[in-house]
């Protein structure tokens, strides 16, 4: 089974299983990873965690039975897992942007989150064949990193070094607090339950110096690649008295990610 249908097919399986009870293990299962795994390929690859999917897909579809139906609210609220009509409203208006009872009568005003489809968001396979196209890959975890804007270092990530960037956690005003940068190999295509390897992006200030220092294969494929990406800010291929070749890359935030092969 590749990505896009083990993906595709835990997401049919969350879409038939809204009005019960849903366990990360039990979904990441259709896909044949861990919770732990498919968690964050669904945060990388959909952009949204899982978690904040389902709670959108059961507002969307229990605003639908409010607009709809004369189901009572308290019932709905039970039907999608919310264990009083007061805790239902609270996340029925913050979604929604109006209660229950004014969206019965007042009926067209609400939000939808239409049911994820993984083929769309990929393009079929092309984002990954695009992956393919660095030459290069990730042999183990980077440290964490520090930004002030988790949006345009995520961009970073994503078109200059060709990793996936996604944003887990925002504050109140949007802002990114947390995220991952990972390199996520070619051999997750066919659903390897594979370690993480990338950076975990927290709000910060950048480190003005060495904030990664991360082992690749392929280290002239990674200059390559990263300079015919229009980037600049790179160093040459250094061979160092310990036994590797370097090269330094300096991000979009002033920080320094040091990549070597060993020889």
């Amino acid at each position: 089974m590749d990505m896009v249908k083990g993906m595709q097919k835990a997401v049919d399986f969350i879409e038939e299983h809204l009005g019960e009870e849903l366990d990360a293990k039990e979904i990441g299962a259709q896909a044949y990873l861990s919770a732990y795994h498919f968690q964050r390929l669904f945060s990388m690859v959909c952009g949204v965690s899982l978690g904040e999917y389902i709670r959108s897909r059961r507002l969307t579809l229990a605003g639908d039975e409010v607009e709809q139906s004369n189901a009572k609210i308290i019932d709905i609220a039970l039907k999608y897992g919310y264990e009083s009509p007061e805790s239902f409203s609270r996340a029925f208006a913050r979604f929604h942007g109006l209660s229950p009872m004014a969206a019965r009568s007042q009926k067209g005003s609400l939000r939808s989150i239409p049911k994820i489809s993984v083929q769309s968001i990929l393009g079929g396979n092309q984002m990954l064949d695009r992956m393919k196209k660095r030459g290069y890959s990730v042999k183990e975890n980077g440290a964490v990193y520090y930004t002030l804007d988790m949006d345009q270092t995520a961009k970073w990530f994503e078109d200059v070094l060709g990793w996936y960037a996604g944003i887990d956690e925002r504050n109140e005003n949007g802002v990114g607090t947390y995220g991952c940068a990972t390199f996520l190999p070619g051999e997750v295509k066919n659903l390897a339950q594979i370690p993480f390897n990338g950076l975990h992006m927290f709000y910060g200030k950048p480190e003005q110096r060495t904030a990664a220092f991360i082992q690749v294969d392929d280290i002239e494929n990674l200059c390559a690649f990263v300079k015919g990406n229009g980037w600049k800010k790179i160093g040459e291929i250094k061979e160092q008295p310990w036994g590797a070749r370097e090269c330094q890359v300096t991000t979009v935030d002033g920080s320094i990610i040091r990549f070597f092969q060993l020889i």
